[in-house]
């Protein structure tokens, strides 16, 4: 059972950072995760995040901003997929009465109203080429102007871009430009995706489940062994996002214990693949990472998720006997 897990857990190292509970994990990529962004808190660096959508960049940024120098500033978010191009600049750098028609009114930017604190650029790829330009001389001069103004200003801010494209792959079709490239990857952390940390999903989701129930007053429900097992062998595509979905999702449906029925890619899965599989699925995922770790069943139930009591439950009821061995692994 999940509390059974969690109960033998290593200290993660958000324990050290106190009131910051959704930066959860103690995997090894999440915890260089965690140890790049205490180094780099405390400077002025320029942070540039990558990894999959649904990762958590934004809790990481947020995260350098709580234990940063500007924690007493403000942390403003602008995602610049989510604007069309000629709104994106007059958000970033605020216009002027007349500027353009229905600018009524002048009105700041979302840098003035971080000065002090964080910007935090997320999708920054997804920017245009004008603003890039403007963005890449604020980066270089730290002034800029309104539209529809002539004076310049200076604000005093820290920015965080993050991106889940392929940077590389834009700067070569000429939609993003290399010297701002340089100008934001000054520090870069790239965050694993889920299936790299399945570790960390038994804490994540006792984590999740106590907050549905926080939210209603109730008790958090309590996850059966086949969702366990479903949750650490399906491949999250969307990641920690997904995973709270999933969870949120299967809290509502169910009457205080999760079963895999609750579970909506189990549904899914069930629409289209006979029964049988996902047994299969468990055996394959066990398999491949016994074959990882040489067969080490420490290291492959930190690994799953497990602990060893449950792995060599599991050994026995797929059949799974080590290569070096003519036995099945057993306690």
């Amino acid at each position: 059972m999940l509390q059974f897990v969690l109960g033998v857990r290593e200290e993660p190292m958000t324990q050290r950072l106190p009131d910051f509970t959704t930066a959860l994990g103690s995997s090894p990529a999440w915890q260089a995760v965690l140890g790049a962004a205490a180094r780099v808190a405390p400077t002025e660096a320029t942070v540039f995040l990558q990894g999959e959508s649904g990762t958590g960049k934004e809790v990481i940024a947020r995260l350098i901003h709580r234990i940063s120098p500007r924690r007493c500033g403000p942390f403003v978010a602008v995602n610049c997929a989510a604007l069309p191009e000629h709104l994106l600049e007059s958000e970033l750098f605020g216009y002027e009465r007349g500027a353009f028609t229905g600018a009524q009114q002048a009105k700041a930017g979302q840098i003035e109203l971080a000065v002090h604190g964080v910007l935090f650029l997320d999708e920054v790829t997804e920017m245009s080429l004008a603003a890039q330009v403007k963005l890449l001389r604020f980066l270089q001069e730290h002034e800029y102007q309104h539209l529809g103004g002539t004076r310049l200003q200076k604000a005093d801010i820290r920015i965080i871009a993050a991106s889940n494209r392929d940077v590389g792959e834009a700067i070569g079709r000429g939609t993003f430009r290399r010297d701002l490239l340089y100008r934001l990857q000054v520090f870069d952390i790239m965050l694993p995706s889920l299936r790299e940390r399945v570790a960390d999903i038994p804490l994540l989701a006792e984590h999740f489940l106590a907050e549905f129930a926080q939210a209603v007053g109730g008790r958090p429900a309590r996850l059966l062994d086949d969702a366990f097992s479903a949750l650490v062998t399906y491949d999250w595509p969307g990641n920690v996002r997904e995973l709270r979905n999933v969870l949120e999702r299967a809290a509502i449906l169910s009457s205080g214990e999760i079963s895999c029925s609750d579970l909506a890619f189990c549904t899914r899965r069930r629409a289209t693949l006979p029964t049988a599989d996902l047994r299969s699925t468990e055996r394959v995922s066990i398999e491949r990472i016994l074959r990882e770790t040489d067969w080490n069943k420490s290291k492959a139930a930190r690994r799953l998720g497990l602990t060893r009591t449950q792995l060599y439950t599991r050994l026995r009821r797929h059949g799974l006997q080590s290569p070096h061995s003519d036995k099945v692994a057993v306690a």
